[in-house]
């Protein structure tokens, strides 16, 4: 089962650092200055923020994880094709409702947001809705880049509850980067962040 990826129309203790190089030249990586990039995970418990974080870190997956408390950090660094060097600072939030007033903790001071929700789960993506409000009221970066996630794309069409259609048509009218992952098996995981990166280096720019 594929998954499905667009960007928007609009155009604890000593964690493992790791670099993923892109198309460049050790030249080029020696004169990178590094942009550095706050992103947070946000989204309903269960979702798979913890597992899409750690594929993207750690290309491991842990089916029998347990829930984060509070937030999780990670980190790794993305080159760009242009040779720019992007340091991409990651907490993993908890979904549990009792830790929603210490989540907005992590969340203040983000360049990102990652909206994730289980495809298999229709309430998660009705969550998506909340997660929105929630920055809109409380972030003061008007500038914050916005990705819609569907986690769990290797499921069967049996299991899944939300269409990819709806997915992207969400993410286009909230001007949103869209992508279907599977932190099981890593598909669309390394292009989220990639893209993420690319949109942050692009942004700084302005």
């Amino acid at each position: 089962m594929g998954c499905n990826n667009t960007t928007p129309t609009n155009t604890n203790n000593k964690k493992e650092e790791s670099t993923l190089r892109i198309k460049t030249t050790p030249k080029e990586e020696e004169k990178t200055k590094i942009i550095e990039a706050k992103i947070v995970l946000l989204g309903d418990v269960s979702v798979g923020k913890t597992s899409i974080a750690s594929r993207y870190c750690k290309n491991s997956f842990n089916e029998h994880h347990i829930n984060t408390i509070g937030g999780a950090y990670q980190q790794q660094k993305v080159v760009l094709n242009n040779g720019a060097m992007i340091k991409l600072h990651i907490w993993d939030t908890s979904g549990q409702e009792r830790f929603r007033a210490m989540t907005n903790l992590y969340y203040r001071d983000a360049q990102v947001a990652i909206l994730t929700y289980d495809i298999k789960n229709e309430a998660s993506f009705t969550s998506i809705e909340f997660w929105i409000q929630e920055l809109k009221y409380k972030v003061e970066n008007e500038n914050m880049i916005l990705c819609l996630v569907g986690n769990k794309c290797d499921v069967s069409q049996d299991e899944r509850k939300v269409s990819t259609i709806k997915g992207k048509n969400f993410a286009q009218e909230n001007n949103m980067i869209f992508y279907e992952t599977s932190a099981k098996t890593g598909e669309g995981v390394k292009d989220l962040f990639v893209t993420i990166a690319n949109k942050v280096y692009e942004q700084m720019k302005k």
